[in-house]
């Protein structure tokens, strides 16, 4: 089972990793507001979506779509890696 904390330290570790800083506290929100959003678009509880839907790998991948739309926007100089 993977924890909202571990999506939001990865999520957190990967930006960093990409030179991009993000209050921890606004992640936390913003991920406990997608967890809650899918569980009710899938009629179970957020406990349910950590344990049966959300990957340890979840937190990554939502780092880099921001870090890829960061820099296709171009609002910060990322390069990609």
């Amino acid at each position: 089972m993977t924890s909202s904390t571990e999506l939001v330290d990865a999520f957190l570790s990967t930006l960093r990793k990409h030179g991009v800083r993000v209050e921890r506290q606004a992640v936390e929100a913003e991920v406990g507001e997608r967890l809650a959003d899918i569980a009710e678009r899938l009629g179970v509880g957020v406990p349910t979506v950590l344990r049966e839907h959300a990957t340890a790998d979840w937190g990554r991948q939502m780092a880099l779509a921001v870090v890829a739309q960061i820099r296709d926007d171009h609002l910060l100089d990322v390069a990609p890696r």
